[in-house]
């Protein structure tokens, strides 16, 4: 069977070499408005090239762990939803469910190890009361209760400047360099080469947790209006793109006077939008600086520029709904968009998922830059949704742990990756594909903001509540925040320094 395998693969690769010398200009003309981010090309997880027919495998050393218990700590429910990864009791034709079985046997079978998870409720959105107290319990009694967890953003946050989390640049062979782990994660998360939680092929949850928003191609149609994506790939789609085109479409359909869940809008707006932007055009609320500290970064004039300019749509009512003062949860929002009653609507990948039995088409879109010269889009990581690997500080075998990581994430490149996002999101979920290629271009745009998952003076909240309370005061709000923002940045600085001086 390999020698059979073997000469399948040789085959397959020489194919695929004459094909490329008969295209040779296949690229040529790729669309330079379109900038990602090359600092990590050549180990980013997202490019095609890690797909590649050959199969990269983890370095790591044979070993039996004689049948150990891999234990994994997940957050579930609560104030939000998220994914479980890691349990598949058995196969089911999901093609998610069944690459996560394949990838805990594969890994299971290889090193003698049981892959078991154990879900916990989150106390909220926060964890004030669930599985943040329960892993630095277990970190303090060193009952080593669980070798890993996947948790939201704020409670690894909260862990690891306490001192209960791994630095996993620490944990050979697990090595956060290699393609299956998130390298926009090293480059906004690491500070002074500590990384503390990370994200990569290992779980779906941060893809989940991306920015991104729908447009409803009939009303495209019917309106005779630019075409999305077409704006995307010339670099034209910008806040005032998004608002000039939702104040074409709005109409009161009942004729009763009020604009409700009964009308017509431009937009569907969502409360977390607001942190798109700041991030949606390249900025943070907070960065780590050149000497590896937290510093904020949040009021600047591109900032003052693209809030104002959102906060035009939210301010016209007519043409815009802001769905979740009314209905919290969204589903009378997704009826109106199913319903041909909104051209955007506005929120994380999630949504396409949910949507993928909606009739009427749609297309996905990534957030807007400010303005035309601004070269790249980036794609915000909802900190709300988040869910982040990591390691608790008390282990018994840190060799262990770091390989039986390693060899999840790897295999989930090969089975767990190409489930969720060739078969599952390109496959059953979008409709066409330009918004295929709309997916590249969200993955690969990620950003993460210290800002928000550090709660620093809970910026994240108040820009949320400029949204839900119809106020465009984004200079008195940072002024007032301003002092406890800064007191949070000192904690945060003075915690890793003491942390890192151990």
């Amino acid at each position: 069977m390999r020698k059979i395998f073997a000469l399948i693969l040789l085959i397959s690769m020489v194919f695929s070499l004459l094909m490329s010398c008969g295209d040779t200009t296949k690229d040529a003309n790729t669309d330079n408005n379109i900038i990602n981010d090359d600092e990590t090309n050549d180990v980013e997880n997202d490019s095609a090239e890690e797909t590649a027919d050959v199969k990269i495998l983890p370095d790591i050393p044979d070993a039996d762990f004689d049948g150990y218990e891999f234990t994994i700590l997940v957050s579930v429910n609560g104030e939000i939803e998220m994914w479980n990864d890691f349990t598949a009791e058995e196969q089911t034709g999901d093609a998610i469910n069944d690459a996560i079985y394949t990838r805990n046997l594969y890994v299971g079978e290889k090193y003698n190890v049981k892959i078991t998870d154990i879900q916990h409720e989150l106390g909220d959105t926060w964890d004030r009361s669930g599985t943040q107290r329960r892993l630095r319990t277990s970190v303090q009694s060193q009952d080593n209760a669980y070798d890993a967890a996947l948790v939201t953003g704020f409670v690894t946050c909260n862990l690891a400047i306490e001192g209960f989390l791994t630095d996993l640049n620490n944990m050979a062979p697990l090595d956060l360099t290699k393609p299956w782990w998130d390298q926009k994660a090293n480059r906004d998360l690491m500070i002074k080469n500590k990384m503390f939680y990370t994200a990569g092929d290992i779980s779906n949850v941060i893809n989940n947790a991306a920015y991104a928003m729908l447009f409803n191609k009939a009303l495209v149609q019917d309106y005779e209006l630019e075409n999305p994506y077409e704006l995307v790939k010339s670099g034209k789609w910008t806040y005032s793109k998004l608002n000039e085109m939702s104040k074409q479409i709005s109409a009161d359909l009942n004729g009763d006077g009020t604009m409700d869940f009964d009308d017509r809008f431009g937009a569907l707006l969502w409360d977390d939008s607001m942190l798109a932007t700041v991030n949606s055009i390249g900025e943070k609320c907070a960065r780590i600086n050149n000497s590896g500290e937290v510093e904020l970064t949040l009021n600047n004039e591109r900032v003052m520029k693209s809030v104002e300019t959102y906060m035009d749509l939210i301010l016209e009512r007519n043409h815009s709904l802001a769905y979740q003062r009314e209905n919290w949860d969204g589903s009378r929002a997704i009826a109106m968009f199913q319903s041909n009653q909104a051209l955007f609507f506005v929120q994380i990948m999630e949504l396409v998922i949910r949507l993928r039995a909606m009739e009427v088409d749609f297309g996905v879109l990534p957030y807007p830059k400010l303005d035309e010269s601004q070269q790249e889009y980036f794609t915000t990581i909802s900190p709300w949704h988040s869910g982040f690997i990591c390691v608790p500080a008390s282990q018994e075998d840190y060799g262990r742990t770091g390989t039986i990581l390693e060899a999840l994430a790897a295999e989930s490149m090969n089975t767990l990756k190409p489930a969720y996002y060739d078969l599952s999101l390109k496959g059953k979920y979008v409709r066409d594909e330009e918004s295929e290629e709309m997916l590249d271009l969200i993955f690969q745009s990620r950003i993460y903001d210290l800002g928000w998952l550090y709660l620093i003076g809970d910026y994240g909240g108040n820009m949320l509540d400029m949204l839900r309370n119809y106020r465009s005061d984004f200079t008195s709000m940072y002024e007032r925040q301003e002092p406890a923002a800064q007191n949070r940045i000192e904690q945060i600085n003075k915690a890793f320094s003491e942390l890192f001086m151990n």
